[in-house]
């Protein structure tokens, strides 16, 4: 009987059931109940009767009265829930400055889009659903021009994939010049033979590669000229400017008392940072009236309420061109901001990661470096300033968002300080070796003489000129609807609209918690299958609402955009009129 038992334990687990045991020299009779309770552990629970000569009838009755014990046991085994363990990490414990921090460019309207494009992709039904007139999602949300369309450049990836490949079947294979250009097999086998073992697959210097960062050097030289200095060990290659960005404010935030000046409008990876580290933000204006200038009285207004209020300002961040305003500071203007810097002892952080992308006719871009050095604030002295500049291969007309490259200079920094700054970079051992090459080919090409040095150029100067078109046909067109007013567009990706939205949209925001062009971005997007970011995300102005949009998908494609948005905004206005 033991053996049938320990059977029946292991092939009824989570089960209840009855033993019927006879025993003729005792004229006993056993009855018992019992219920598996842990399937690893096998304890159990039992309940057992015994009898001295029963009777029939009685031995019937309680017989069946144990089987429907045993019933209800079995029911209840598989419908009492299992035991709930509170998780040690909840939101409510989780850090709360990460519960705070908000990322617009990826926030709630691309949550709707991505799940729209997943109902077009999947069947006819999400194009049927809503009655919707699109077959695809019109991404405008964020700077990523491969994703919608742009095509990468070829001699970088010919150089990437000789770099990545093995030498057998790579720079060293007999047919390698019949695929491969001499110039991109020669900058790879340079590459190879400075990377650690010949590979990109191993860590580099936490800094970066050094042959990337001279590659880095020579591109500031040609940009701001041979006579300004320049330390390959003040350039840190990261990945992505990103990253950068994010190294500094970590190494300056300590507490909630340092404050970090930021435009406003800003791109929101400050705001988010700072809120994630737990400092604060100092917003400044800039002047929409006047091309989303940056004006000197509004730094003081900003910088004075801040230390009046007990914050310790620190630092100061330009973002030029502009993101999301598509401004170009003029050479006064950043000569101006420098010297502000300069007088109040702040850190300049100067975001510069569309240097390469100025359109309008006129306009420059003139480098925060180049104007610390013809004021004469790169010497040691008094008015010398500290200066943290960053680049990334995601912009320009590189595009490459996917590799994470990008490189922040520092200059004017204390050593020490910039030994606190590589002991960050250490933590994370290096950066991505394939951002780092291709920030090295961003800024050290082919040269005059090259057998890809004309077609490069003519790639780049085609990507160019093609989105110089789309911030025309963006920018006028939408300062034509009727409720829209957009400064031009005269550098970086992006228009930033303001909308009028009529009262009735702002009220049902307010019901439903949210903001009036969140709402009226949600709407875009289901009615016309365009993404854009709604202008509260880059910090919101008191009365200003619109919305953020690049210019990057097709010539055709924004051109139906625009049209489809004035569509949408005189059917917007009549719904909630």
């Amino acid at each position: 009987r033991i053996p049938f038992k320990k059977k029946r334990e292991k092939d009824n687990i989570h089960r209840a059931y009855c033993l019927f045991l006879y025993d003729n020299e005792a004229n006993l009779k056993t009855m018992s109940i019992h219920r598996i309770r842990n399937r690893r552990r096998h304890t159990s629970e039992s309940l057992t009767f015994v009898f001295s000569s029963p009777s029939a009838k009685m031995m019937t009755i309680i017989f069946t009265l144990l089987l429907v014990i045993a019933h209800v046991a079995d029911a209840s085994s598989k419908t009492t829930p299992p035991t709930t363990y509170k998780k040690r990490l909840t939101e409510e414990t989780v850090n709360p400055n990460i519960r705070t921090m908000e990322y617009a460019v990826r926030g709630e309207v691309v949550i709707a889009a991505n799940k729209i494009a997943e109902e077009l992709a999947s069947n006819e039904e999400g194009k049927k659903k809503n009655n919707r007139s699109y077959d695809k999602i019109v991404y405008t949300n964020i700077g990523n021009p491969q994703s919608v369309g742009q095509k990468p450049l070829t001699w970088p990836r010919q150089v990437m994939a000789l770099m990545d490949l093995p030498d057998e079947v790579g720079i060293d294979h007999p047919d390698v010049s019949r695929i491969f250009p001499a110039d991109a097999i020669a900058r790879a086998r340079e590459i190879k033979s400075k990377l650690s073992v010949g590979s990109s697959g191993a860590y580099s210097h936490s800094k970066g590669n050094r042959l990337f960062r001279d590659d880095v050097v020579h591109f500031l030289k040609q940009r701001d000229g041979p006579e300004v200095p320049t330390d390959p060990e003040l350039v840190f290659l990261n990945n992505g400017a990103s990253e950068s960005i994010s190294n500094v404010l970590t190494t300056m935030i300590g507490d909630p008392s340092i404050g970090i000046m930021i435009p406003i409008p800003q791109y929101p990876i400050y705001s988010a940072t700072i809120d994630r580290l737990g400092g604060t933000k100092v917003g400044y204006y800039l002047d929409e009236a006047n091309q989303w200038d940056l004006d000197i009285k509004e730094l003081e207004r900003s910088l004075r309420e801040a230390r009046s209020k007990g914050t310790n300002v620190v630092a100061l961040t330009i973002i030029n061109p502009g993101n999301p305003t598509g401004s170009v500071l003029s050479k006064k203007t950043v000569q101006d901001v420098v010297r502000f810097c300069s007088q109040n002892n702040l850190v300049l952080l100067a975001d510069e990661v569309y240097q390469e992308n100025v359109y309008s006719e006129g306009e420059e871009f003139y480098s925060c470096k180049r104007a610390a050095y013809d004021l004469g604030f790169l010497e040691p002295s008094e008015e010398s300033i500290e200066l943290a500049s960053f680049h990334s291969t995601s912009k320009g007309v590189f595009g490459e968002c996917g590799r994470r490259g990008g490189y922040m200079e520092l200059t004017g920094f204390d050593p020490l300080v910039v030994d606190q700054i590589y002991k960050l970079a250490s933590t994370a051992l290096c950066s991505s070796l394939n951002g780092q090459c291709m920030t090295g080919l961003m800024c050290h090409g082919p040269q005059p003489g090259d057998e890809s040095y004309k077609s490069h150029e003519a790639e780049k100067a085609a990507i160019f000129e093609s989105l110089k078109r789309r911030a025309k046909i963006v920018g006028e067109g939408l300062d034509s609807i009727e409720g829209f007013s957009c400064q031009p567009a005269k550098g970086s990706m992006y228009c930033f609209p303001s909308v009028q939205i009529p009262e009735g949209a702002i009220e049902e925001a307010q019901q439903k918690g949210t903001t009036p062009d969140t709402l009226y971005a949600l709407s875009l997007l289901e009615r016309t299958g365009i993404c854009v970011v709604p202008a509260s995300g880059f910090v919101k102005i008191p009365g200003r609402f619109g919305f953020r949009t690049t210019f990057l998908p097709p010539e055709a494609d924004m051109a139906r955009s625009v049209t489809a948005m004035k569509t949408h905004h005189e059917e917007f206005c009549a719904r909630y009129k």
